[in-house]
């Protein structure tokens, strides 16, 4: 028989309070699905060279996924999804389940769904690996999001999660900062944009909640979100992120990022 964990318990009153009396937030400040689905539909590309922002982001987000992926043991008959893929996938050559919202994104690959994170279009238990890249957590609720990706991986199976955290010095000093979430106004590929941003603590909260255990934490976009901050201009921050190596050896600076990568992990049954 499974022992009781009180503080587990206690934790899990706290979100699903904490759940309730934001739902009223979500609903009120919902982001449009629509207007995001026609912004990518409408992008050339999702990860173009020529932002340097963003083209650093596809960078690290490709260094991450090379540096940890041995440590998935995937194999030739790994059943993968791939959660708000853009039709990308990211150098991992196996079968993939693509699943987005913009189908002119993903519409060209061998299986995909059109649909949003938080209502998967799957059984449960059915997938080995996921991925969930690109922010796509930003634009939903990350409580229905987490829930799902739970429900579709199997036990003991791995996903790499990334999202804008609310610990960044781009919102140091004022109210969202480190805030579990909070709707901000922000930019993609020249775009105007709207993305909620969150706190690791919150999100460790709900992964944990719902069976998924954090096992890796990497941190970038470190000094350029406070140079965004002070010119309000993409390209010149983006040369600031050379200095992300420099930031992490620093300990108050580490952790206080725009971006954050996790490897989390469904419990064994």
């Amino acid at each position: 028989m499974k022992s009781w964990n009180f503080a587990i318990f206690a934790e899990q009153l706290i979100t699903i309070y904490y759940q309730q009396a934001k739902v009223s937030s979500f609903n009120k400040h919902n982001i449009d699905l629509h207007r995001v689905r026609d912004m990518y539909n409408a992008m050339p590309e999702i990860w173009p060279d020529s932002d340097k922002w963003y083209s650093y982001t596809y960078s690290k987000i490709l260094s991450y996924i090379q540096t940890n992926q041995s440590k998935i043991n995937l194999s030739e008959d790994s059943v993968i999804v791939n959660i708000g893929s853009g039709g990308n996938e990211y150098g991992i050559l196996d079968d993939h389940y693509h699943v987005d919202i913009a189908e002119e994104k993903i519409k060209y690959c061998k299986k995909y769904f059109v649909g949003n994170a938080e209502c998967l279009p799957f059984p449960d238990d059915f997938f080995d690996f996921g991925l969930c890249l690109g922010s796509v957590i930003n634009y939903c609720d990350p409580m229905m999001v987490i829930s799902e990706i739970s429900r579709v991986l199997k036990s003991g199976g791995r996903l790499f999660l990334d999202f804008e955290q609310s610990k960044s010095l781009q919102f140091f000093g004022q109210k969202c900062y480190d805030a579990k979430a909070s709707l901000i106004k922000s930019f993609n590929s020249g775009n105007e944009d709207y993305i909620w941003v969150f706190s690791l603590k919150h999100i460790s909260s709900l992964c944990r909640i719902h069976g998924l255990y954090i096992n890796n934490v990497e941190f970038f976009h470190i000094i350029s979100p406070l140079v965004y901050r002070i010119t309000k201009d993409e390209m010149v921050a983006a040369k600031f992120t050379t200095l992300d190596k420099l930031a992490k050896k620093l300990p108050f600076l580490k952790e206080v990022s725009c971006n954050i990568i996790l490897t989390v992990q469904k419990a064994l049954k």
